[in-house]
């Protein structure tokens, strides 16, 4: 989102940038952005833990083999429906001024953001909702993108699009599940805190389903093939740019290289100081198997005690990516999965070793294997071993690289780059604030009506009564062919007496 607000100051607009949380973000904006921070507090002092302090036990779990975290989605809601309400409550006034100011387009975060939506809600102008993410089940069913779970993986389940018998009726099920989570047990919550502050303000549901456009973070031809509303345009890849010249400090040591380096990556979601020892071993023991190879490793814990990190090795807390992997030299990305640094692998193609932390990375780079762009070590087959194996099958076999090519050519050879995309669709909803004809009559059908239950209802009715005639028509057929018979035979029809029997 900050790359799209610098592009819209640069463009001439007046740009309010919001952020709710326990602390401000670090991200750089242009000094022409209004910026506000609204402090909140959770008022539960795990939930501080987790969130805003990072030293609650939840963040060693991120190491466990066995875990990867499929309900982190449900529990961040359920924590941001709990700032909202102490957004509402504390800064009440706040709230209030940024209703009632005048914004000729709102862009909201589709992600934990609760009060983004409420804000939306009461302005009652058209909005543009970002799915920060990919388009997730209730992203789509908001949007009324269809989502056939018959081939359309769900998130968090780790499937592809070629699914088994067994793997469709998973796939359904937490589909359903999704669904069931999102609009009974998050959206109440979140309506509960809308009417405790606004009463008689709209659901959220239904603010959800009014937004004008759906931008998705992801390019179109990253995810699995799949039908969209005209109202959905990905803009995924808008962060991503040429590389700059690097660092000297990074130049020197590639140019002693000559091989080439490999770059790995976990964000800021994972936190090296939480790691096992093991993990943080196993590392080293695959950068000492490649000593003609540099590695240079996004990593903010300390090495083992009693090692000493090898010549071939840099840590730094914070790298420069799309500069390294802009770099003719860099020969493969070791990534967590995130969906920023996956999409910024294949639009500067290089191909991906993917090592997983949540289920969310999980399926991330699975779009990056299924199009043999790269491999994936499952989290609980992690050691040093394997991922020895895994950065010499892509640094070695070419088959990866020139994939990742293909797919990179599909990303970017376009008339357009995403962040053009994105700042049409904004202007483009500034200068006519709705786009009717990009809606479906979908918008007005319930559930029963959307997947035509009522419908595959009433034929099954009509062709249960059709049947039922048919077998009376032809039973009373045959009864009266078989009397004909029978008087043409000369049988007598036996009376049978009602009587009682004597003896």
């Amino acid at each position: 989102m900050a790359v799209l607000a610098k592009e819209l100051v640069d463009r001439g607009h007046q740009v309010t940038w919001l952020e709710i949380g326990t602390k401000q973000s670090d991200l750089v904006l242009p000094s022409e952005v209004t910026r506000e921070f609204w402090p909140a507090q959770f008022g539960d002092s795990t939930l501080q833990d987790i969130y805003q302090y990072r030293n609650h036990s939840s963040h060693s779990q991120l190491w466990n083999p066995e875990h990867l975290n499929e309900n982190e989605q449900t529990t961040g809601w359920l924590a941001s429906i709990r700032l909202c309400d102490s957004v509402l409550t504390r800064s009440r006034s706040k709230f209030d001024r940024l209703v009632e100011k005048k914004f000729s387009t709102v862009i909201v975060d589709d992600l934990y953001n609760p009060c983004g939506v409420l804000i939306a809600g009461l302005k009652k102008s058209v909005y543009i909702y970002w799915s920060i993410t990919g388009l997730r089940t209730e992203s789509a069913w908001a949007n009324q993108s269809p989502s056939p779970p018959s081939y359309l993986p769900v998130a968090g389940t780790g499937l592809t699009d070629d699914l088994t018998f067994s793997e469709r009726v998973y796939n359904v099920a937490s589909y359903l599940k999704q669904l069931y989570l999102h609009q009974h047990i998050v959206q109440p919550r979140v309506d509960a805190v809308f009417q405790k502050h606004y009463p008689g303000v709209s659901t959220m549901f239904d603010i959800e389903r009014n937004a004008s456009i759906n931008f998705v973070n992801t390019p179109p031809i990253f995810d699995f093939s799949r039908p969209y509303m005209p109202r959905v345009n990905f803009v995924g890849a808008i962060q991503c740019r040429k590389a700059k010249e690097l660092p000297k400090e990074f130049a020197t040591k590639i140019s002693e290289h000559p091989e080439g380096f490999v770059v790995l990556s976990t964000g800021f979601s994972a936190q090296w100081t939480k790691s096992p020892e093991s993990t943080r071993q196993a590392y080293l023991k695959a950068f000492k198997s490649f000593p003609k190879l540099l590695f240079i490793w996004q990593f903010n814990g300390k090495l083992p005690e009693g090692s000493k990190a090898p010549s071939n090795l840099i840590t730094k807390p914070w790298l420069p990516l799309q500069d390294l992997l802009g770099h003719e030299q860099c020969r493969c990305h070791v990534s967590h999965g995130g969906l920023n640094s996956v999409i910024e692998s294949v639009y500067h193609g290089v191909p991906v070793v993917g090592v997983p932390l949540t289920a969310r990375g999980y399926d991330n780079l699975l779009r990056i294997t299924a199009r043999d762009s790269g491999v994936m070590i499952e989290k609980s087959e992690f050691n040093g071993d394997t991922l020895t194996a895994a950065i010499r099958e892509v640094t070695k076999n070419e088959k990866y690289k020139k994939e990742m090519l293909i797919f990179q050519d599909m990303v970017i050879d376009v008339p357009y780059t995403e962040l053009y995309h994105a700042a049409f669709w904004v202007e483009f909803i500034e200068r006519h604030q709705e786009v009717p004809h990009a809606r479906s009559g979908a918008d007005h059908l319930n559930f029963l009506q959307y997947f035509l239950v009522d419908v595959i209802a009433f034929f099954f009715f009509v062709i249960f009564c059709t049947l039922s005639v048919i077998f009376y028509a032809i039973h009373t057929v045959i009864r009266t062919i078989g009397s004909v018979i029978n008087g043409i035979r000369g049988v007598p029809r036996v009376k049978v007496s009602k009587g009682k029997k004597t003896n």
